[in-house]
């Protein structure tokens, strides 16, 4: 478990990549069910209950028609499973890391405080995302990382489009 764990650590420091994880669908699938909890942890402490799982449902599925598109465009749909193991161990990692700054709402002396760290771990975020795409599609890291800018805008649009509805 432990080397798991390092390795999607190493994947966020941009130390590994996608191909250095091995293409197991027991990895994706326990992978899977950790970004789920750790993302329904962050939407149910930020949104109303009654959005939590339209925006959960929305989130991983954005994530996996995002990975599964542009390798299907940039023809390396057979790196699908490492791809999206990466994104989703490297997405759960990140918003562990980003939690606890989540919970700093309640203080408001400390609203600009937490601002700044999410606002770095989302440009964080975006540079592992930017990598993962970048060496899944066998692109510079600066298209990876525009591609990845691509996906945090959508993925903003959509959770204000679902939370205006509600």
């Amino acid at each position: 478990m432990f080397l798991v764990l390092n390795a999607f650590l190493q994947v966020a420091l941009l130390r590994l990549g996608p191909e250095d994880l091995p293409a197991s669908p027991l990895l994706l699938a326990v992978t899977a069910a950790a970004y789920i909890f750790v993302d329904l942890l962050v939407i149910a402490m930020l949104y109303p209950a009654n959005v939590v799982m339209p925006l959960l449902l929305a989130d991983v599925m954005l994530l996996l028609v995002w990975c599964w598109a542009l390798l299907v465009f940039f023809g390396h749909l057979s790196r699908w499973s490492q791809t999206f193991t990466a994104m989703l161990g490297a997405g759960a990692l990140l918003q562990v890391i980003a939690l606890p700054f989540s919970v700093l709402t309640i203080f408001d002396d400390m609203a600009a405080l937490r601002v700044a760290v999410l606002v770095m771990i989302l440009l964080w975020a975006i540079a592992v995302h930017g990598h993962i795409l970048a060496r899944s599609l066998s692109r510079s890291f600066g298209i990876g990382v525009m591609l990845a800018t691509v996906y945090f805008v959508l993925n903003f649009e959509l959770v204000s489009r679902l939370t205006a509805i509600n």
